[in-house]
């Protein structure tokens, strides 16, 4: 059984540096949807971009991914909301938010604001967090 995590992303700043984070996330093909894509911010190795996939290979995907996504998965857009300096992403994920995505973004991009909502009902798991000037502030928690 998968469990869905529920994210939404906000990205608030300069129009050059939302403009810029949005291409390191979304691949926006010609006369079809975006596409979420944390592979284009934080690439896997070589090794793990091989056309040839069996189980061994997807384990050891997912393993990478959760290491350095936080997340098995990339995310399955549901809503994109956007004007010149912000940008509001919806999507789910498998199990857990890509934490480790978003410290990438406030990383490459500090002059942005990120503020991040999540929620997994099945995992009992939700939290939210926001950068800003070069800080992080954070509440998650399980329940029961």
């Amino acid at each position: 059984m998968r469990h869905h995590c529920h994210n939404t992303l906000l990205l608030i700043g300069k129009s050059e540096s939302v403009m810029a984070a949005k291409q390191a996330l979304l691949l926006e093909p010609d006369f079809t949807k975006p596409v979420l894509d944390f592979s284009l911010l934080l690439p896997p190795p070589a090794s793990l971009q091989q056309a040839k996939r069996n189980k061994a290979f997807i384990q050891e995907l997912k393993r990478w991914r959760t290491q350095n996504w936080s997340t098995q998965s990339n995310g399955v857009l549901t809503n994109i909301k956007e004007d010149k300096q912000s940008l509001q992403v919806q999507f789910t994920t498998i199990w857990s938010p890509p934490i480790k995505v978003y410290q990438a973004l406030a990383a490459q991009w500090p002059n942005l604001g990120c503020v991040y909502l999540y929620h997994n009902s099945k995992a009992f798991l939700w939290g939210m967090a926001w950068y800003q000037d070069g800080l992080w502030t954070a509440h998650e928690t399980m329940y029961a």
